[in-house]
């Protein structure tokens, strides 16, 4: 039972600040500073270790979370002081952008390879196209970088592309210019497609980038106000649209006729569901992975949806780690980003006065799993861990639901099958066919 009461402790101990939770559970914090966080994304090594990539106003830091309750900062790399900062992952280098008028880095690369048996290397800044940046995002699949509402010498542009394919740390230029008008605040690329946050055009808008020479628009959805983030499901079927503006609700946008030339994208739904008042409540940013939507909903934590029906999305799971505000809704205080794609299951959040936090869905929810099974003893009944951070010293039943869930849906830990019946192996079937 020892280590249960310890987990009891830490979570009693953050609880202070976070009571409101539903499906999802606190596993640790970090937070060196007094300064700001920003943005967070995540890296995960040839071995199998994870590590969250965030920053302050002052620095960068890379946190090894491979101990999801146990956040390790295993490099701080120190520079301007901005409003905030952005990260992507292309390989084993990571790159970061920073915004607001003192920042001066351009594009900072990182050189991750090592990791975990050497450190993190900086490979330099790259100055030469901008130097602050508001976000990027990478085409993996096509290598391109890109970066929207980029500045320097005073001089904007809404888009760069950059070549990282070749050599990840001596990006070549593709294009930099125009991309129609208004404000790109954000965007995401999947195969050379932009999908474009309009936020003062008021419009998602997508774009055909294949020919970096000769990116044209193939659909435009207006009646955005303050279109800030938006994120596609894995069949690029249905995306999901975020208005950074007070009790702006999220907009589910139906993708399917986008290659139509005769019917168009369409807003069918739209959700809001504030914990404690729905008077002043922000979104930030979302994501997609396999039947959930997760979001950082800045005063009200982190959020999750059930979206295998991907028109209703149904409140999930959520995780107040914001929780100074009570139930006054004022501003753009709390939760910044989440990072729900670490293969673990264990899921990262930046919250700009919090720092960082580390959280997992519970068992229960439908198509998720738990983050790790250990068999300690291969006798029937043996001990077993459903996650990394939670045991029992207690005989367990091998049929309980509970040790049913307890499979990772990606990578089984060795010796496990050794120890799986009959009952474990449907399990195990029921859940991979889902990741």
């Amino acid at each position: 039972m020892k280590n249960i009461l310890i987990l009891l402790f830490s979570v009693i101990s953050f609880s202070m600040f976070s009571q409101a939770k539903l499906n999802m559970e606190t596993l640790g914090d970090f937070d060196n500073t007094i300064d700001e966080w920003s943005d967070i994304w995540g890296y995960t090594d040839e071995e199998g270790n994870e590590y969250a990539i965030s920053g302050t106003q002052d620095s960068i830091y890379i946190i090894d979370v491979t101990d999801c309750s146990k956040p390790q900062v295993i490099y701080q790399h120190n520079g301007n002081t901005p409003i905030w900062r952005d990260f992507k992952v292309y390989q084993d280098y990571a790159y970061s952008v920073c915004d607001g008028s003192s920042c001066s880095e351009g594009l900072k690369i990182f050189d991750l390879s090592g990791l975990p048996s050497s450190g993190v290397v900086y490979a330099g800044s790259k100055v030469t196209w901008f130097t602050r940046a508001h976000n990027i995002f990478i085409d993996e699949e096509h290598g391109r970088l890109y970066a929207c509402d980029v500045y320097k010498n005073g001089v904007k542009s809404d888009l760069v592309i950059l070549d990282i394919a070749l050599d990840p740390t001596n990006p070549t230029l593709l294009y930099q210019g125009p991309l129609d008008g208004g404000y790109l605040h954000d965007l995401n690329v999947k195969n050379n497609i932009i999908y474009g946050s309009y936020y003062s055009g008021d419009a998602l808008r997508v774009y055909d980038a294949t020919d970096p020479s000769n990116i044209f628009l193939i659909e435009e959805l207006e009646g955005m106000d303050g279109a800030h983030a938006s994120w596609n499901d894995d069949e690029e079927q249905w995306a999901y649209l975020i208005e950074e503006k007070a009790n702006h609700t999220i907009n589910v946008i139906d993708l399917s006729n986008l290659d139509d030339p005769n019917n168009d994208i369409e807003i069918v739904n739209q959700i809001w569901d504030p914990l404690e008042s729905d008077n002043g409540l922000i979104a930030h940013n979302l994501f997609v992975v396999n039947d959930f939507l997760y979001m950082s909903h800045y005063e009200d934590g982190v959020k999750v949806y059930d979206i295998k029906d991907r028109a209703n999305p149904v409140i999930a799971g959520y995780n107040d780690i914001y929780e100074q505000n009570g139930d006054s809704y004022s501003g753009f205080n709390g939760t910044w980003g989440v990072y729900p794609f670490f293969n673990s299951g264990c899921i990262v959040a930046s919250d700009d006065l919090n720092g960082i936090v580390t959280m997992q869905l519970d068992w229960t929810i439908s198509d998720t799993c738990t983050p790790v099974v250990k068999i300690n003893k291969s006798e029937p009944g043996g001990t077993y861990s459903a996650s990394n951070y939670l045991s029992s010293d207690s005989p367990t039943d091998q049929n309980s639901p509970t040790v049913y869930q307890a499979v990772h849906c990606i990578e089984l830990l060795p010796g496990f099958e050794t120890h799986k019946g009959q009952e474990f192996d449907a399990k195990i079937d029921e859940c991979l066919p889902n990741n």
